[in-house]
């Protein structure tokens, strides 16, 4: 096995932006979601490189697991995908696991994000000001969910994870990566009237939103502001039964450690830099990311950029 490039599958929203496609040159306009590493079936990325090119990444799961997620099983593979605003985004919350598969046939969604870019004063929605859901029922009612949510202000750089069952928005002018569970289940909450393209609000998931919100749910920001050491530096964001983030500031090399025992998502969230593994380079560039199979031996990471390693542990 090895380190494997996947196609990207873009999905046109209402409220993207271009930061991301015009980093990669790209001439599309619209795309709000890039689904970077995914199995799931809304989108099932492509291998672009090596023996298996051609073949989805579900695919390679299915005909050789062991190999691919090693003690992993299907439900505890990760999804990384991109989101790129323009406007802010619905507010909206993900159903836990037993709920998720009870009435959507899917898993729940834990998620975080790791803000790649935002303009300054930007903001995102983390859970409401208040934890009484008849307080909140009452705002929905009386069209004041915006007085009672809670807004983080973030800058590059910064961390976020996202529970399920926590009402939360990305909101406008962030570029971030999403990490989170193999999930694509989404309950609107709130879309500040915004009509489509047809003259149309869109659809609202009331009912579900409150049968799965825990409005006592919120989250604090980490941040991890960039500097310029010798040495390579590590932090671990996020460590969780859903997943682990842990963050590489290299300076030289970092050797990714396998085991056999788990797969490792990698995300190039700064600079271009090079893989090196089994006598071979890889070329790993900025906002790219690269799925490693349980199977795969030692990678070493090579140059001056910031790399997120995902995994389950």
């Amino acid at each position: 096995m090895y380190p494997m490039k996947l196609k990207p599958v873009y999905d046109k929203t209402i409220w993207a932006n271009d930061r991301l496609t015009t980093m990669r040159g790209m001439e599309e306009k619209g795309m709000g979601t890039c689904w970077e590493i995914s199995a799931h079936p809304h989108a099932k990325n492509v291998i672009l490189n090596g023996e298996y090119a051609g073949k989805t990444l579900d695919e390679l799961i299915q005909a050789d697991p062991q190999s691919i997620l090693g003690e992993k099983q299907l439900h505890q593979m990760l999804r990384l995908a991109y989101l790129d605003a323009r406007e802010d985004l619905s507010i909206q919350v993900h159903p836990y696991d037993e709920y998720a598969r009870a009435h959507e046939n899917d898993e729940g969604k834990t998620e975080s994000w790791y803000i790649l870019e935002a303009d300054k004063g930007a903001t995102l929605v983390a859970g409401t000001t208040a934890s009484d859901a008849a307080v909140i029922k009452a705002a929905v009612e009386n069209d004041q969910v915006e007085d009672y949510v809670r807004k983080v202000e973030v800058e590059a750089g910064d961390f976020v994870c996202i529970n399920a069952g926590m009402l939360h928005a990305l909101g406008k002018g962030i570029l971030a990566l999403e990490i989170g569970q193999n999930s694509n289940t989404t309950y609107r909450f709130y879309d500040y009237h915004r009509k489509d393209a047809n003259g149309r609000e869109r659809e609202l998931h009331i009912d579900k939103s409150f049968d799965v919100a825990d409005f006592g749910l919120h989250c604090n920001k980490v941040a991890t502001p960039f500097t310029d050491a010798d040495t390579t530096q590590e932090k671990l964001l996020v460590d969780r039964r859903e997943f682990s983030v842990r963050l590489v500031d290299v300076a030289g090399s970092y050797v990714l450690p396998q085991d056999e025992k788990r797969f490792y998502c990698l995300s190039n969230v700064s600079a271009d830099c090079v893989l090196r593994y089994q006598g071979e380079e890889l070329p790993f560039a900025f906002t790219e990311n690269i799925f490693v199979p349980a199977g795969c031996a030692d990678i070493e990471i090579c140059g001056k950029a910031r790399v997120l390693v995902s995994f389950v542990r």
